[in-house]
């Protein structure tokens, strides 16, 4: 066990020895814009060879030497050393990792997982225990649904559902034993955004934690901890990485929560991400601004042109001053994101009939990827939610969510078109 370990902290300031043996002090990269955090932070030069990308650390243990051994067992190790132990706890290729995406949340800390559904069994699980209640958004992505509707009873723990999340309705929802609001920045597949303030403002009087996942926003657009949110998740699987090849999660907020879960649910549970997984986000995440940018450009232009078509009944884009959700997007985000909404005529059919004609657009689940890709939420994300919870949360059998890539908009578009005309 290694529970006597200095707590990782998200401007963990590293140290490194000149030529001269003398120590000098990193950058602190909380004072840098976000496209510098997105390429330096976490990562520096390798200190012994000098190569400019850190090397993947590929192994599942550490050895000790007999100093080393003696101040992790007392508990007392040098000013601004992390003591090495085993995999499951942490990685020098992780830790970067995580102090990159605190610095780029703005956050003390962060604790990457395995997968975007283990950070969110680690937050909640980092509050609460059994007899404790939960108060969630109705919509939310259909994976934590089912978390939240099958698996946490088993555990305990009970939750609400709220259609709509207002002062009000939380108040009536609020019990004695209540821990945690949970919600999404943007819903998916909705894209409802929710009024941050009020819920925020409310949790804190009532002294509820708050936990985000941020996954659609990514922090690029969106930074829920500025407005006063306790916890931010994200399925590091979409915008994070944004390649399509790994699978991930993380946990963001401060640094007593991130480390008391690492030492806790996190290492006796194990959702730990492999090195290379690691890697491949820090790669990812060099360019997050640049990346966002062309997905947000591009949904405005499809949004648009999707409106005009007449075998399109709905969009639903934030971006769209007739969206009822524009007024809080341009009040919370930075830019309105890469999803977009489309409900065509035909219901489930018409939907199948679009994907299965589309030549570009590829239909899969995940989002935030370079390619473009479409699904049904009422057949995927959303499958194993009842009808009946599918109409709550406003997900129509005739829904298409689009995650728009970077490619050409105008070759997207003609591939939409041609396939909304065998509808």
């Amino acid at each position: 066990m290694d529970l006597n370990e200095k707590p990782n902290t998200a401007f963990h300031k590293e140290n490194n020895r000149d030529q001269k043996g003398e120590l000098k002090m990193k950058h602190d990269y909380s004072k840098m814009r976000f496209e510098t955090k997105a390429v330096h932070a976490g990562q520096h030069p390798d200190e012994q060879t000098g190569a400019l990308v850190q090397p993947v650390y590929m192994t599942s243990t550490f050895v000790f030497d007999e100093e080393r051994m003696d101040r992790w067992l007392a508990g007392t190790p040098n000013e601004d050393e992390i003591i090495y132990t085993y995999g499951r706890s942490r990685n020098p290729t992780q830790i970067s990792l995580q102090e990159k995406i605190a610095s780029l949340e703005n956050a003390e800390a962060a604790l990457v997982t395995a997968s975007g559904m283990a950070a969110i069994s680690m937050a909640i699980f980092g509050y609460c225990k059994q007899g404790d209640h939960i108060i969630s958004a109705q919509t939310v992505y259909g994976g934590t649904f089912s978390f939240f509707d099958h698996v946490l009873p088993d555990f305990g723990i009970d939750v609400t559902f709220l259609q709509e999340m207002t002062p009000e309705t939380l108040e009536a929802a609020k019990r004695s034993n209540t821990k945690v609001v949970y919600f999404e920045s943007v819903a998916n597949p909705t894209l409802d955004i929710p009024e941050f303030d009020e819920i925020i403002q409310w949790a804190k009087k009532n002294n509820i934690k708050t936990v985000v996942d941020n996954t659609f926003t990514s922090p690029y657009l969106f930074r829920p901890l500025d407005w006063g949110v306790d916890t931010v998740v994200h399925s590091c699987t979409k915008y994070i990485n944004g390649h399509g090849d790994l699978v991930g999660g993380v946990v963001v907020g401060s640094e007593e929560f991130c480390e008391g879960v690492r030492k806790k649910q996190y290492m006796e549970l194990g959702p730990v991400p492999a090195p290379m997984n690691c890697y491949l986000m820090l790669r990812g995440l060099k360019t997050l601004s640049i990346r966002m940018e062309k997905h947000c450009q591009n949904a405005r232009i499809f949004a648009e042109r999707m409106s005009q078509n007449p075998k399109v009944l709905q969009v639903v884009y934030p971006g769209l001053e007739t969206d009822k959700f524009h007024a809080r997007a341009a009040k919370y985000f930075d830019d309105y994101g890469g999803m977009v909404s489309i409900v065509v005529d035909g219901g489930s059919k018409g939907a199948r009939d679009v994907i299965f004609n589309l030549k570009i657009a590829n239909f899969c689940v995940s989002l935030g990827d370079l390619d473009t890709l479409v699904q049904i939420p009422s057949l995927m994300t959303h499958g194993k939610v009842t009808k009946e919870e599918r109409e709550k949360m406003g997900i129509m059998d005739g829904m298409i969510r689009v995650s728009l890539g970077i490619e050409n908009i105008e070759d997207i578009l003609a591939d939409f078109e041609q396939a909304l005309e065998k509808i």
